[in-house]
């Protein structure tokens, strides 16, 4: 359950002998797969049938491979939903993350590229707040043209494009031209550091780098502050996660950094609340066609070496952004629903469907969703995302004097009465 996986995938074609014959099978098999098993018997009014007879013709008659990928995504298009995407070779598609970045996180606005965050030990002359105006010469309003306000998908392109340019395969420098806050420009060189974590691949989806960060902070009066920062939800971070939450056990609270996630494997979302919830609770549904999956955090009791333990129970901060996606927002919805954590930042992506892929007889690999994710208290995320309990606008005057969501996330920690 990925939302960010929009962006086209490498993957092998039919030779370009029988590329229509294939193509016209894979047009027929997504029209079919979405019939049989979306959750909606509705479509949410659009008429399905209909769709497949006015552009199958058209699928007919495409002159190219290119072509008929265009006319299959116009059609899954026009759901209107996340987590339907066509994972195929696209023309002009941004290029893959390298495995060298630069020490900082950025985010796409409709002007600008901000820097919102330095990583922990990064020693670079570029701060928060900082608009990249040119990389290696290249002008990065030619990345972000397009952009839109409240248009997720185009956000998440854009910003593909700059990480594309921001990274390399090899820890190669790059050339920055920066703007502060007070409309200052400079340049620096920036030194790129191999990326965090490994590489992990499910399925039939991309290889995504998985890494987990832990820190301790300290708040102005002095209490101790755990925050755990990872970039995907993937079996192979459980350990690491649950590791970091007993590091944690006493101190005075926890913040839960999902800036950036854009989801994974939703049922994690049960054994990571298990951490701070004593009670097997109801942390949201997923509504699929022929039933409804329920989803309980388990609380978790015992460590992984035998140490009978009970759940975390001190303030809980979860922070999120534009790029939280899927699985981080059915994580943070549900506990906010719930009322055990605050949620800090702007709200998220908006994209909470349960999702699984199927190879297609052309080589290109459907994404589409099975079911329509709500909280206990049912309300839906699809299309509306996370709304915090107290924004954080990504300002960049803010940014540049350190206001950010987990600044605020430490101020409300100090206010709230120690357990």
């Amino acid at each position: 359950m990925i939302a960010a996986l929009i962006v086209a995938i490498a993957v092998t074609v039919a030779s370009a002998q029988d590329w229509r014959a294939a193509g016209l099978t894979a047009f027929d098999e997504v029209w079919q797969t979405i019939q049989e098993t979306d959750y909606d018997p509705t479509f949410g009014g659009v008429d399905w049938a209909a769709v497949g007879r006015e552009l199958r013709p058209r699928a007919a008659a495409a002159t190219s491979p290119e072509a008929l990928r265009a006319i299959v995504r116009e059609m899954i298009g026009r759901l209107g939903r996340s987590h339907f995407a066509l994972l195929a070779p696209t023309p002009g598609a941004p290029g893959a993350i390298g495995g060298a970045i630069v020490p900082f996180d950025v985010r796409v606005t409709q002007n600008d590229v901000l820097v919102t965050r330095v990583h922990d030990g990064a020693d670079v002359a570029v701060r928060p707040g900082d608009a990249i105006l040119q990389i290696d010469a290249q002008d990065v309003t030619r990345l972000i043209d397009g952009t839109e306000a409240g248009d997720p998908r185009r956000a998440d392109l854009a910003w593909r494009r700059v990480m594309h340019v921001l990274s390399s395969d090899t820890p190669t420098p790059v050339r920055l031209r920066l703007r502060d806050p007070s409309g200052a420009e400079r340049s620096e060189t920036v030194a790129r550091v191999p990326a965090p974590g490994t590489s992990v691949t499910v399925g039939n989806l991309p290889p995504l780098r998985a890494s987990v960060e832990v820190a301790e902070r300290r708040t102005r009066t002095g209490r101790r502050v755990g925050v755990i920062r990872f970039s995907v939800w993937m079996a192979t971070l459980s350990a690491a996660i649950d590791d970091a939450v007993d590091r944690f056990r006493t101190v005075d609270g926890l913040v839960i950094d999902l800036r950036g996630n854009p989801g994974g494997l939703a049922d994690m979302i049960r054994g990571v609340a298990g951490h701070l919830v004593d009670a097997p609770v109801v942390l949201g549904r997923a509504q699929m066609r022929e039933l409804t999956l329920t989803f309980r955090a388990n609380p978790r009791r015992s460590t992984a070496d035998g140490r009978t333990v009970v759940p975390y129970g001190g303030p809980v901060a979860v922070l999120v952004d534009e790029r939280t996606a899927s699985a981080s927002e059915c994580f943070a919805g549900g506990l906010q629903a719930i009322g055990r954590v605050r949620v800090f930042g702007t709200r998220t992506a908006g994209q909470a469907l349960p999702a699984v892929t199927r190879r297609l007889a052309n080589g290109d690999v459907l994404m589409y969703a099975v079911g329509d994710f709500v909280t206990s208290t049912g309300r839906r995320l699809e299309g509306i995302g996370v709304e915090p309990d107290e924004v954080v606008p990504m300002d960049a005057a803010m940014l540049a004097t350190g206001h950010d969501a987990e600044s605020a996330a430490l101020a409300w920690i100090d206010g709230v009465s120690p357990r």
